[in-house]
């Protein structure tokens, strides 16, 4: 894990871009030039830790230059189809991606297992490359105006290499509708991000993106496999992606909570460790509801593992305006403090931890998925059924504690009134569009991206076609954005085994029936675990990674909401105060669960504050 630089123009005097973002790797910090370009690199050392792998990294021939963050977990493979052409002189992978670039150029890709954001620059033809791995996992940002181009793992590099940026009004409706900017936004005009599996060739000012990979085209590949079979093939593909992603010259660990997730991987872990795994399992003082730790006692116990219970007491005031400053843009699921703390914590230990994100939108975990099954059992119900039920339900309270049940039963059946897109954003959304033109005083368009991108999904399998969705979606632009920011604010690498692409392949490959089945999420992955974990943990009712954000609006945030939400606040940033007031108005009454609501507008307030927009 480490942070990427480059650019093809004089950095501004007093320019910070070096170190403005340091913590990403803190082992060395680089940066050379050549030909057009100057490329820099801060590295967090992870494999091969020697002086001699540091970034860039210039091939033998003198052509070609690399930086490079992430991990390829295959890189000995590759390496030994190389060795008899290139004369190696480190055990990196950035030398063995660097070499399979000049042999194949953006080929190479196909041959990648892991994460990764990387640029190659050709400085004999002035040709300069860039990839970002199949799922997103590795942030890679970008900006271009005329002939000036720079890239970089995060926003906050180029706003240093570049003046006057402008907000991009679209991405904050955006971040309301969905808390996050989408890619390939940002919030800034000029600034764009890499989308997932996409590679990207630039020269002479001109840059030509290409997408390389597409979870759409494995769709039902293997719909008429047995079970049996199945079963077999996803034990030997987990199994694989577990082993490589234990590879590290550091000390390595696993986030365990007591889930389904994160004790698949434990489980593999154990399977190939000839000595206790490192397990970390996050706990809240004072919110017993949101624990998990009693559960991660007895997964731990029963593989005999290095167990490390971590209990916070986060200070939300001021953690918040750093989660602020690490995002570089608003971004609202809160669930990204916890991250920090866990990674700041588990750093005392290790540098490597294995965590089970993607697991529920590969395997089927989420409530929204048995709301499609069950969209599919009443779609011939006329649309003004609903339409005349709907006044019914909104008259039901909602609960402000975490329990989600009956904002998602009032969130379904008013969806059904709309067509499946639109049904789907709404699962999905936060402000409604209608809200957020409530909110502003000046109406906001921005592009609909869920929607869209669900209607791009070539299948009328709806389990698919929103998990699918989710992959292009929420969980690049939120879990592993949210994953990646967190973790390298404390100089920490999180590896995800269950989103390696090939399990991607597989599960979408197959029949949906084998995520969900008589009432059972997850039901291929819990059949396979049968017999290899407990059984109170195979049953156990989905938790997740939730803060117990309405103990912190009522305590630490109490401050902000006043300050933040205020009248004088609010109109400044040209909102109806009026549209706010109503909206703190339902939550305190418990009418509405609008903690989210109110958090991400303290969010994009704090944004404000620090950005001077």
């Amino acid at each position: 894990m480490c942070g990427i630089i480059g650019f093809n123009f004089a950095a501004p005097t007093g320019s910070n871009y070096l170190s403005i973002a340091d913590y990403r790797g803190p082992d060395n910090s680089s940066s050379l030039s050549f030909g057009s370009f100057t490329l820099g690199h801060n590295r967090l050392s992870i494999i091969d830790l020697t002086q001699e792998a540091n970034q860039p990294f210039v091939s033998a021939c003198g052509n070609f230059v690399i930086v490079f963050n992430g991990e390829v977990y295959n890189y000995k493979e590759i390496r030994r189809n190389l060795e008899s052409k290139y004369p190696f002189r480190t055990n990196s992978d950035t030398e063995v991606i660097l070499y399979n670039y000049i042999e194949k150029k953006e080929k190479c890709l196909e041959d990648f297992i892991g994460m990764f954001a990387f640029s190659i620059y050709d400085i004999k033809n002035d040709v300069l490359f860039g990839a970002r791995d199949r799922l997103g996992i590795k942030p890679f940002v970008y900006y271009q105006n005329g002939k000036q181009f720079a890239f970089a793992s995060e926003i906050k590099v180029i706003k240093d290499l570049v003046n006057g940026l402008t907000l991009n009004k679209e991405a904050i409706g955006q971040y309301l509708r969905y808390l996050y900017v989408p890619s390939p936004n940002s919030v800034y005009q000029e600034v764009k991000k890499l989308e997932p599996a996409h590679y990207f060739f630039y020269q002479k000012g001109e840059l030509k993106s290409t997408k390389y990979w597409d979870p759409i085209d494995f769709i039902g590949l293997k719909t008429t496999a047995k079970e049996e079979n199945l079963l077999e093939e996803l034990d030997d593909l987990l199994n694989d992606a577990v082993q490589l992603r234990m590879i590290s010259d550091v000390e390595l660990g696993s986030f365990l909570s007591g889930g389904i997730d994160s004790s698949t991987i434990l489980y593999y872990m154990a399977k190939n460790s000839k000595k206790p795994i490192n397990t970390f399992t996050l706990g809240f003082a004072g919110a017993d509801k949101y624990d998990e730790t009693s559960d991660a006692k007895k997964m731990a116990a029963h593989f005999n593992t290095n167990h490390h219970e971590i209990i916070i007491h986060p200070n939300v005031a001021d953690l918040l305006p750093k989660m602020v400053r690490h995002f570089d843009e608003p971004f609202g699921n809160p669930t990204a403090i916890l991250i920090h703390e866990l990674t700041r914590e588990t750093k005392k230990y290790a540098t490597v931890a294995l965590a089970g994100d993607g697991g529920d939108e590969i395997f089927g975990g989420y409530p929204r998925y048995e709301a499609a099954l069950l969209y599919d059992k009443i779609k011939f119900v006329p649309r003004v059924f609903w339409k005349i039920l709907n006044p019914f339900f909104k008259i039901i309270s909602e609960d402000t504690s975490g329990n989600h049940k009956f904002r998602r039963i009032k969130t379904f059946v008013n969806s059904l009134t709309k067509p499946l897109d639109e049904m789907y954003e709404d699962w999905v959304g936060y402000f409604s569009v209608k809200e957020i033109n409530e909110l502003f005083k000046v109406q906001q368009d921005f592009q609909k991206l869920v929607a869209e991108v669900f209607k791009t999904i070539p299948t009328n399998d709806l389990i698919i076609k929103t998990s699918i969705t989710d992959l292009k979606t929420f969980l690049v632009n939120n879990l592993l954005y949210y994953g990646d920011a967190m973790s390298m604010a404390n100089s920490f690498e999180v590896r995800v085994p269950l989103i390696d692409h090939r399990i991607v392949e597989f599960m979408t490959s197959i029949s949906s029936d084998y995520r969900i089945r008589n009432g059972q999420t997850k039901y291929l992955m819990k059949k396979l675990l049968s017999g290899k974990v407990p059984d109170a943990i195979i049953n156990k009712p989905k938790l997740g990674l939730n803060p117990p954000m309405g103990m912190w609006l009522k305590d630490d945030l109490k401050g902000f909401v006043s300050t933040y939400l205020s009248k004088e606040s609010v109109e400044n940033r040209g909102m109806n105060y009026e549209f706010v007031s109503k909206l703190l108005k339902e939550h305190h009454s418990g009418k509405r669960d609008r903690s989210l609501y109110i958090w991400s507008l303290i969010v994009l307030e704090e944004w404000h504050r620090q950005n001077s927009y």
